[in-house]
């Protein structure tokens, strides 16, 4: 038991399991590591701690346990056959958006007081003739506590 932030490794072993067609799954700095758009091993995902606060509703409120809600995006990077895809998803970028969803909507981390993760949005965030960018941003509360 403790005050630290949600462990996001958490999140890449679960997609890691569940959606094994992804060739990398990793963390921030995985994600950090690649140059351009050209540089990402597709299909990838890339978990990102966005961050906490403490607004987590009406939990368990003390000096030794406090809910947090955390937030957290994953970033998807794959092929894009079409170009200048901007307007429509290609259907690679379907696939694993779906795959990645399946895998963590609903799905409940081993922390303490977590609850089901539950899915905030997604958008494009960019692309070439060659590789588009996804992400996706989640939400879950969960124990802070000694």
């Amino acid at each position: 038991m403790n005050f630290e932030p949600f462990d996001t490794s958490l999140v890449v072993k679960r997609l890691k399991a569940e959606v094994p067609t992804l060739r990398e799954v990793g963390g921030a700095a995985d994600y950090a590591a690649v140059q351009d758009l050209r540089g990402f091993n597709t299909p990838s995902a890339f978990v990102i701690f966005a961050g906490e606060s403490g607004n987590a509703g009406n939990g368990p409120r003390g000096a030794r346990v406090q809910p947090a809600a955390t937030r957290f995006g994953v970033v998807l990077a794959v092929r894009n056959y079409r170009p200048g895809a901007g307007d429509q998803l290609g259907d690679e970028l379907r696939q694993f958006i779906g795959l990645s969803r399946t895998a963590l909507i609903g799905w409940v981390p081993p922390t303490p007081g977590a609850t089901a993760l539950t899915w905030e949005g997604g958008e494009v965030m960019d692309y070439d003739n060659s590789t588009v960018l996804y992400v996706e941003s989640y939400q879950l509360t969960h124990l802070l506590q000694k």
